[in-house]
């Protein structure tokens, strides 16, 4: 068996554009969109790694010993942690990756399966970019979500027409998509969506509904006026605008104020379970991860993907033990230090 720092060394051999650093903070690839990077100065995607560092534990042991529990339950699937690999697509443009697209699906959906977590997957602005990934979620339906991309409104109903022929657990929009770099420069109709336009997008889903890429409580409150079922706190991976706030500044503000009317997720540099785990004290439900899931299914495949997602889910219990949490509802605010 291949251990982890071996399929971090063939990752970056198969990839040209992305460096495969030893931290994946962003520095390196400032600027690099379309590509793994940053929009503009990089700040954004930066930030998310930064300022998640300046969230820290509270060690407390002094408990009864008991084994603790993180599964989760997404929309009555159970899964074994509150992690799920955010939608990263067309990795041969954004990775500069000798893995095809096709394989490179597979592994991230069979990956996540085999250890019991989830996988978010994307959309395209061509045919093929939305038949690969939904031909994968036909397969894994139960262990993946489709997202697809805020496109006019016609266009998207007639994906999602295509989607509930899976019988899916739910339905993701990347709604902050709508101003990606790539997109504008193939001219394909993506548009910002209003919420009488998320309205019309969950009646016709007809399943729950993710809404990926609120960072206001403006946009919460627009998404709870949609009777989405869940937001995803997120600003694309710092690829979409610059000097944006980063995903956990801006968490807690917003789950309180969602206060459990509808589930709140996050992504944006999230690299381990400690990072999980600060995310839920801050009001998060789950977590999605991205680039570094991308990096282990070019890598290491199938392997690869759960070999970092059994990590992942380790490092997340260890900070269970190591603060008195047994279960997931244990894991509160008095858990973490907020030094920003």
């Amino acid at each position: 068996m291949v251990t982890l720092e071996e399929v971090k060394l063939t990752a970056k051999n198969n990839m040209s554009i992305c460096k495969m650093c030893r931290v994946c903070n962003g520095e390196t690839c400032r600027g690099w969109t379309p590509g793994p990077g940053g929009k503009g100065s990089g700040s954004s995607f930066v930030r998310n790694v930064a300022m998640l560092k300046q969230v820290t534990l509270n060690m407390r042991v002094l408990r009864q010993d008991a084994e603790v529990d993180s599964s989760f339950d997404f929309f009555a699937t159970k899964l074994s942690a509150p992690i799920m690999a955010a939608p990263i697509a067309n990795v041969k443009i954004n990775y500069g990756s000798s893995v095809d697209e096709k394989s490179y699906l597979n592994a991230l959906g069979h990956g996540c399966k085999q250890v019991g977590l989830l996988a978010f997957l994307g959309d395209g602005a061509n045919r093929e970019a939305f038949e690969m990934p939904l031909n994968l979620h036909k397969e894994l339906f139960e262990s993946t979500v489709m997202t697809i991309k805020p496109w006019l409104l016609d266009q998207v109903f007639s994906k999602m027409s295509e989607v509930k022929e899976c019988q899916p657990k739910a339905i993701a929009m990347d709604v902050d998509a709508a101003g990606l770099i790539l997109l504008k420069q193939m001219g394909v109709p993506a548009a910002y969506k209003t919420v009488e336009d998320l309205k019309k997008i969950k009646d016709f889903a007809q399943v729950p509904l993710i809404v990926k890429g609120v960072m206001t409580l403006e946009d919460a409150q627009a998404a709870l006026d949609a009777n989405v079922d869940a937001i995803v706190v997120s600003n694309h991976g710092g690829r979409v605008l610059d000097d944006c706030a980063s995903t956990v500044e801006v968490l807690e503000e917003i789950a309180v104020f969602v206060n459990k009317r509808c589930k709140v997720y996050v992504d944006g540099g999230f690299r381990s379970g400690a990072d999980v785990f600060k995310a839920l004290a801050l009001g998060a439900d789950a977590v999605l991860i991205g680039r570094p899931f991308s990096h282990m299914a070019i890598g290491g495949l199938q392997e690869g993907v759960a070999m970092y997602a059994n990590k992942l889910i380790e490092e997340f219990r260890e900070c269970m033990r190591m603060t008195g949490c047994i279960t997931l509802e244990d894991i509160r605010r008095n858990c973490v230090n907020v030094n920003f």
